[in-house]
């Protein structure tokens, strides 16, 4: 997700929090001073609400979501997808990166990636399962919400400069920005000309959200994504506002900078979290839904729990 932090600073061991965004082989290690020069604290209203809401579940994230099968089917679709569209070796962009997982994936296939998101304490994950896999080297963070990812211009890594080779994010961070318009136009000056951009968002239409809600007897969540506007959501008590536009309304609010490709469903059967844990408990059915994924992502994406919109820097 997006989520609002001030310019350079590094890691503060006391809480064992990233407080902002750096080059990840400059980050004090443990007996280091904090350096914190040129920085200071964003006040709490700059920071989005979506930010302050992933920034709090941060420390259990990985352990919940992690372990549920439906949701590691769904980013095995992503990363196959996101493994045969960028070049080898290439430098990439990563939005709303989260703890790690996807830039862990393509680091491992020997591309180059700078890790941006909004909240210290993803990051701060992050940055210790990146020091884990020993990829210090090819994976840089940088806290820096959705919002301001103009700010790269003068935020960058010298290690890892614009501009880069394609661009991605997964699992639904763009969803929280009401207006896609100024986050393209921002977007577009740190990639190059013909540059992949992968997109995975929520789509307008799960069919299995639709399903497992109803069985849940809560019908205002079954039909959430058919609203033409933001709508409320909350994570450990922290209100936020996501929408849900279809594959036409994002191209139409990319453009004129990105051309859709092609769209793709993750998570056309594969159902939502929202069957969770139950269907962890199922994983030969999971198996299964997951090779009908494989064979129909392609013409029925528009029902699936999330969309890979497949867009090119023009």
């Amino acid at each position: 997700m997006g989520r609002t932090q001030p310019p350079r600073a590094g890691v503060s061991r006391s809480d064992d929090r990233l407080t902002a965004g750096d080059d990840v082989n400059t980050l004090p290690r443990q007996g280091d001073r904090q350096s914190d020069a040129g920085s200071a604290p964003a006040s709490d209203g700059d920071v989005p609400r979506a930010v302050r809401a992933f920034d709090a579940v941060a420390p259990q994230f990985d352990e919940r979501y992690g372990q549920w099968a439906s949701v590691r089917a769904q980013r095995r679709a992503v990363q196959r997808e996101f493994a045969s569209a960028f070049q080898p070796g290439s430098a990439l962009l990563e939005l709303g990166g989260g703890t790690g997982d996807d830039a862990l994936f393509l680091a491992g296939r020997g591309h180059r990636i700078l890790l941006t998101d909004g909240s210290p304490a993803m990051l701060a994950s992050a940055l210790r399962k990146i020091t884990a896999a020993g990829f210090e080297d090819r994976i840089k963070l940088l806290a820096l919400p959705l919002e301001r990812v103009s700010e790269l211009r003068h935020r960058f890594p010298e290690s890892l400069p614009p501009p880069y080779d394609g661009a991605y994010s997964n699992f639904a961070a763009l969803n929280c920005l009401q207006d896609l318009r100024p986050f393209a136009a921002s977007l577009a000056p740190f990639l190059r000309p013909g540059a992949p951009v992968l997109l995975v968002m929520f789509g307008p239409c799960s069919v299995g959200e639709i399903i497992v809600q109803l069985l849940h007897a809560n019908g205002r969540a079954a039909f959430r994504r058919f609203s033409n506007g933001a709508v409320a959501a909350s994570i450990a008590g922290h209100a936020f506002t996501v929408r849900y536009p279809s594959p036409r309304i994002v191209a139409r609010e990319l453009a004129p900078h990105f051309r859709l490709i092609r769209t793709s469903g993750i998570g056309v059967f594969v159902p939502p979290s929202a069957a969770e844990p139950a269907i962890s408990r199922y994983p030969r059915l999971l198996r299964l839904l997951e090779r009908l994924d494989a064979a129909l992502s392609g013409p029925l994406a528009w029902m699936a729990d999330h969309v890979l919109l497949h867009f090119r820097r023009v």
